[in-house]
């Protein structure tokens, strides 16, 4: 992994990336989904849990739309979406960071661009990173509702991504879309929730570290 030094931009993703938050979200859509049954709520987790990195608005859409069907009704979503976000707030304050996090950024070369982009909430994101002070070592911090893949082509049209680029993720959308746009990609198990990302990654002959210890220790 030498050749890790030579990257000129470095992309984040938050939750499992940056902070050990994958399960606080989870049990927040848990939680939220359970005021309308036990197998509705089970099943909105399965399918959290296999669209890793996508939005919480569309999550919750589909929980309307699809889960829910006619039981649903549409116009709550917007209230389960407040409700699921006043859950994680607090708890994306307090949650840990993941192993090696402020090592691993402050050995980055302060010319390189550092961002985040994550599938949580843009407001959201820069208040916590505000907060735990981390909004320092970074350029930039997106989030939804803007897609992932919509904020990285917004930032190559105006120039903001530097190439050659790395996306550390951990989910197979992450991947996706850093693959979409020809940036490289580091897959980072540790706090991962994807099912079977060994047999996955090692398919797509894809990079994968434990946390960012194992990075510094390659570099």
């Amino acid at each position: 992994m030498d050749e890790l030094k030579r990257y000129r931009t470095w992309i984040f993703d938050c939750d499992g990336v940056v902070l050990d938050s994958n399960r606080i979200k989870t049990e927040a859509f848990r939680e939220v989904a359970l005021a309308y049954g036990k197998a509705e709520a089970k099943a909105f987790v399965e399918y959290h849990k296999e669209s890793g990195g996508v939005s919480r608005f569309k999550k919750f859409k589909y929980f309307f739309e699809s889960i829910l069907g006619e039981k649903g009704c549409p116009g709550h979503s917007k209230d389960a979406v407040a409700r699921y976000g006043a859950l994680v707030r607090e708890n994306l304050i307090k949650c840990s960071e993941t192993d090696g996090l402020r090592s691993f950024l402050k050995r980055i070369p302060r010319d390189a661009v550092k961002m985040v982009i994550s599938g949580g909430a843009q407001d959201e994101l820069r208040y916590v990173f505000a907060m735990r002070r981390l909004s320092r070592y970074f350029n930039a911090i997106y989030g939804s509702p803007a897609a992932k893949e919509d904020i990285l082509a917004e930032n190559l049209k105006k120039n903001k991504i530097v190439f050659p680029a790395v996306f550390i993720g951990d989910t197979s959308y992450d991947y996706l879309c850093a693959k979409k746009y020809g940036i490289d990609f580091i897959f980072m198990s540790q706090y991962t929730e994807m099912k079977g990302w060994r047999g996955y990654f090692r398919k797509m002959n894809v990079p994968a570290v434990r946390n960012f210890r194992d990075i510094i220790k390659a570099i």
